[in-house]
């Protein structure tokens, strides 16, 4: 996975509408490029699948989401990536499988800005038991059990 960062709307894209009929605040662009054995996750998508509008470089609505990314029945099947777009006080994440294997990854982010990510992949077969956000002393900060 990549975090790929456009300061200013690239063109061909177009803010998307809300349902109230308004168009998304944004000037700029915060992409995840993720792929598994060489293929972009969304690729049918288009350029800007997996892109989401932020303010600048420090848009507090980037952070804090986490999802579980795949080519198969919308990441439930197959080999898939568990992506997380931590606050900023969690260093990396560690994805416990059902068998026992723990998969850990650190955070990176775009330089010059707050934009972070970590993601983890996450074998055919397996499923997910936890997954654990440490900071960068090792203090457990989030425990989630409802992911497959």
């Amino acid at each position: 996975m990549a975090l790929e960062f456009h300061r200013t709307l690239p063109k061909g894209y177009t803010l998307p509408k809300l349902p109230d009929g308004t168009t998304a605040p944004g000037t700029s662009l915060l992409c995840r490029r993720m792929f598994i054995g060489g293929v972009r996750i969304d690729h049918q998508g288009g350029p800007w699948a997996d892109c989401q509008p932020v303010t600048g470089t420090d848009d507090p609505q980037a952070a804090g989401g986490m999802g579980l990314w795949g080519f198969h029945d919308k990441g439930l099947s197959g080999t898939r990536l568990m992506v997380s777009n931590p606050e900023a006080d969690v260093a990396y994440g560690v994805v416990s499988l059902s068998d026992g294997t723990q998969v850990k990854a650190t955070t990176a982010t775009v330089p010059g800005t707050t934009y972070r990510a970590w993601a983890a992949p996450i074998p055919n077969g397996q499923t997910i038991t936890t997954v654990d956000q440490y900071d960068t002393h090792h203090h457990r900060l989030s425990h989630d059990t409802n992911w497959r």
